[in-house]
């Protein structure tokens, strides 16, 4: 099975493509991925720079003269309006299912670099009826929530759910709502929902939801359903984290056993 990936690249991090290659391959996914743009790391970090891709247009056509086919579209961070085009050109001609996880921010907040333009690229993505998995943070920016972060409950999430289903996703699912130190992620398709908990550990662990979004891509490429997949994806993420040593500092995921069963 093959899988290709529209993601930024950070040279120092586990996050972004380092993840999706990871954790796609040790799973015996053949990734393809090409960088949107490159970050000396990722912004967990104090100090970062980041360069454009000049010839996105060029790798992205010659790769498809060697690979005509793939089994899915993964789409992660990008924030070039000549790639947001060709992105979005390549999905309607693909016509293949594909997977969404929008970086746009965390905790609330916006992301330093995330612009107008961006939010409106990944809303119009939504009509060609992906699987998206936003954050709580993002899934706010999407459907334009008029609450405050952290006044949102369970119905909220419910609600933003529903709002990206009417804009188009073909299934929903939102990590990261917080309630009496239980994590939930909110899975949502027409007419069916359900609400998946997990302890959280008290430290903020870069690079997870990029785990968790290429764990779920694994799951779609192996045709399992995606809503019987969520509880066994937290749990191993939450082994993981639980098991790595962890720091003062910034802490990252540890990406070298991810094999989900």
């Amino acid at each position: 099975m093959k899988i290709i990936v529209f993601n930024d690249y950070c040279c120092l991090g586990n996050c972004s493509l380092k993840v999706n290659i990871s954790v796609l391959m040790q799973n015996k996914i053949e990734v393809v991925a090409i960088p949107t743009k490159i970050f000396s790391s990722h912004m967990g970090y104090e100090y970062f720079v980041s360069f454009k891709m000049p010839n996105f247009l060029k790798i992205k056509e010659s790769i498809e003269k060697n690979i005509k086919d793939f089994d899915l579209i993964y789409i992660g961070y990008v924030d070039e309006m000549n790639q947001f085009e060709i992105i979005e050109k390549y999905i309607e001609k693909s016509k293949k299912n594909f997977i969404l996880d929008p970086i746009l921010g965390d905790d609330g907040k916006k992301y330093s670099k995330t612009t107008t333009n961006q939010i409106l690229f990944y809303k119009k993505l939504l009509k060609f009826h992906p699987v998206i998995t936003p954050n709580l943070t993002e899934a706010v920016l999407l459907t334009d929530y008029k609450k405050s972060y952290l006044e949102l409950k369970k119905q909220d999430v419910i609600e933003m759910a529903k709002k990206l289903f009417e804009m188009g996703a073909k299934e929903v699912i939102i990590k990261g709502f917080e309630e009496n130190k239980k994590l939930y992620t909110l899975y949502f398709i027409e007419n069916e929902m359900k609400f998946f908990s997990i302890d959280k550990i008290d430290t903020s662990i870069c690079g997870t939801g990029d785990a968790f979004s290429s764990l779920i891509a694994l799951e779609i490429l192996r045709k399992n359903n995606i809503k019987n997949s969520i509880d066994k994806i937290q749990k191993l993420l939450f082994e993981q984290i639980k098991t790595q040593q962890l720091h003062q500092g910034l802490n990252e995921i540890s990406i070298e056993k991810l094999k989900l069963k």
